[in-house]
């Protein structure tokens, strides 16, 4: 779980930034700068940091749902925040100006190398860090949120070819090399400077420094006079006010940052006391910003829904979208509730749009004498408005191209994510067929060897020639066995759906195995979490799954003997779980174990058919693979969390019943 201080994300950035640079150190032939290996490292996860800075709760919630449902943190980061931490953090390192390859490395550090695009900078630099974040999830170093792996650090390094010797060497240093980081004690110092870099600036600068537009006529050391002096007074306010504006565009990539962007511009050049601009956002919303003579500060925005603010903006016509006039009582309301009292008696509104599109208004609490001076200006006005429009339209097209380039990013990183199970899936279905196939062909033979054998025991004297039949015989029947257990891999029985009971199907393989297996009582424990009949929650839904309990039963034996097999004789405990998923109309089953727990590379082979890291003869290798076409077969996911000497977690995803009630978790 992430520390309440947040260190594990410190700390995790910091291992991954000492293990990208000696990845590249070790590895020459990439030829790697070490220092841009080491932030790059640093800098992947800045987003996260930020996010957490300036969201601190919504991004505790997106932690807590990623830990209970062991997935990517940025998938609920996108649900509860509307952004994941590689979008934040490419707009981070663009508003720090950092170099390319930094941008690169906080956006598509989980992005696979055949899937990056052909713009990235460094693309090598990028397959470091994301070795270097496997590596350093695999070891547990920090807290990173995300609980899935795509590919193990073997295979990634090999790819990159890095020797798996090379590879060890930076594993065994990299404990040694954190501790020794003095980054690890600046952690309070990194976490506030991400909270000042990360906001968009509260207090706009002061208007009077800014220089007047590249078009504007730079103003003599003399005061004019008259009329004149009034027109270049008011020219050069309008001026000022949209340098202003567009001097902000390029850090700006929402409704919400243009909003109070443009309330400070607005303020500067219509010289009234209180100034808010609302925006149309797509779904009927509206964003808000205001900007007032007491303090000269830009307030905070904010997006709410406003159909009336919309309907008032499309009712103007051509001729009237750029004049100023009443604004109507639902305006000044929407903005005294979102902006402050100050607007409750705003009396004049502005239309703000680029050519028949309108894309919002300004809201002027203005005196008569503001009225009749803006009135003078019409011309410069309506200049200044068009303008204003044709700004925001273009920062709205860059930042539907940000979005839409940060959106084909995480469909990416998610394609990438399940790719590994549609192969597999694929495989174990290609490798069913051909077990379907010899299985046919090898039990005629086996059968005529098992029958001629037995027939010539029958008519031999000789004992040592009838013990070779016999075993002759004995061998045939095991390869018989083994053709059959083929057959039920490639074909298994027919899935048979029912509401299962999962306490009590737990509850009775447990007492089954424990009479099976020899085990102590305290060492197999069952875990209901949320269930009725739980002190904690006895109102909360059943737990119940849509299932086959003879397969069901399958899988879970087949688990249990892989936990009995890690827990060996040495003792250990192994936990039967249920619990209600985060994932929508599904049950969680775990089967966890306190055994010697797998390498990343024997995690990744784990469902892999006929393979097995146990003792020649112990098993075939086909337990993992019938239970994974099994859970396939019920529409579910299963899946294994495993660190070496630290035992292993298998999560199985079964549906719910349609009938039953959604759990509130």
């Amino acid at each position: 779980m992430l520390p309440p201080d947040g260190d594990g994300l410190w700390l995790h950035a910091v291992a991954v930034g000492c293990a990208a640079e000696r990845l590249a150190a070790r590895a020459s032939s990439l030829h790697l700068g070490l220092d841009a290996a080491f932030l790059a490292g640093l800098l992947h996860d800045v987003g996260k940091l930020a996010l957490r800075a300036v969201y601190p709760k919504a991004f505790g919630r997106a932690v807590a749902r990623a830990d209970q449902a062991r997935g990517d943190i940025a998938d609920f980061e996108r649900e509860v925040l509307g952004v994941d931490h590689t979008g934040a953090g490419l707009r981070i390192a663009q508003r720090w100006r950092l170099p390319d390859y930094i941008q690169q490395a906080a956006w598509l550090h989980h992005v696979s190398d055949a899937a990056l695009p052909p713009q990235v900078v460094q693309p090598r630099l990028l397959a470091v860090v994301r070795l270097a974040d496997t590596l350093v999830r695999e070891q547990g170093i920090g807290y990173s949120g995300n609980h899935r792996f795509s590919e193990p650090s073997p295979l990634l390094a090999a790819r990159l070819g890095i020797s798996e010797e090379v590879l060890a060497g930076v594993q065994h240093e990299l404990l040694d090399a954190v501790r020794a980081s003095n980054l690890v004690a600046r952690a309070d110092a990194a976490q506030d400077g991400v909270i000042a870099a990360a906001r968009l600036p509260d207090v706009l600068p002061d208007v009077e420094r800014f220089e007047v537009g590249r078009d504007a006529e730079p103003r003599s050391g003399e005061p004019l006079a008259g009329e004149a002096a009034v027109a270049d007074e008011s020219a050069g306010r309008y001026l000022r006010g949209l340098a202003l504006f567009e001097q902000q565009l390029d850090e700006l990539a929402d409704h919400a940052g243009l909003a109070r962007a443009l309330a400070g511009a607005a303020h500067a050049a219509l010289a009234c006391s209180h100034v808010a601009a609302l925006l149309r956002c797509d779904h009927g919303a509206v964003a808000c910003g205001a900007c007032g003579t007491e303090s000269g500060e830009a307030r905070s925005a904010s997006v709410r829904p406003a159909a009336e603010l919309v309907h008032w903006l499309e009712a103007g016509t051509d001729s009237d979208r750029h004049v100023i006039g009443p604004a109507p009582a639902a305006l000044s309301s929407l903005c005294c509730d979102t902006l402050g009292k100050q607007f409750a008696q705003a009396r004049w509104a502005l239309r703000i749009g680029r050519g028949r599109h309108v894309l919002g208004c300004l809201l002027l609490d203005a005196t008569d004498t503001d009225v009749a001076r803006l009135a003078r200006e019409r011309a410069a006005l309506e200049q200044f408005l068009a303008a204003v429009g044709s700004a925001i339209a273009r920062a709205a097209a860059l930042g539907s191209t940000r979005r839409l380039a940060e959106d084909l990013a995480d469909a990416n990183r998610r394609l990438q994510q399940t790719h590994s199970d549609v192969l597999r899936s694929r495989t174990l279905s290609m490798i069913a067929e051909m077990a379907a196939g010899a299985g046919h062909e090898l039990n005629s033979p086996l059968t005529v060897i098992s029958g001629r054998a037995q027939m010539l025991a029958q008519h031999l004297a000789d004992p040592e020639a009838r013990r070779v039949l016999r075993m002759i015989c004995d061998k045939a029947h095991e390869c018989s066995g083994i053709v059959s257990e083929l057959m039920d891999f490639a074909r298994p029985r027919p899935v048979r759906l029912t509401v299962v009971d999962l306490p009590a199907l737990l509850t009775a393989i447990r007492e089954e195995w424990l009479g099976q297996a020899g085990l102590a009582p305290s060492r197999l424990r069952l875990e209901f979490p949320g269930c009725r009949g739980e002190k904690s929650k006895a109102s909360a839904p059943a737990l119940e799954a849509l299932a086959d309990p003879h397969l069901l039963r399958t899988v879970i034996r087949e688990l249990l003997g892989n936990a009995a097999d890690a827990i060996g004789d040495d003792g250990g405990v192994i936990t039967l779980g249920a619990r209600h998923s985060l994932e929508q109309d599904a049950v969680e089953l775990t089967v966890a174990d306190t055994g010697c727990g797998m390498s990343p590379s024997v995690l990744h082979r784990a469902f892999d058919p006929f393979y097995s890291h146990r003792k020649a003869g112990r098993r075939r290798g086909l337990g993992l693979p019938r239970a994974f076409r099994i859970v396939e077969a019920h529409s579910g996911r299963i899946w294994l969390e495993s660190r070496e000497g630290e035992g292993t977690t298998a999560h199985v995803l079964l549906p719910r019943p349609a009938a039953a009630p959604p759990p509130d978790v």
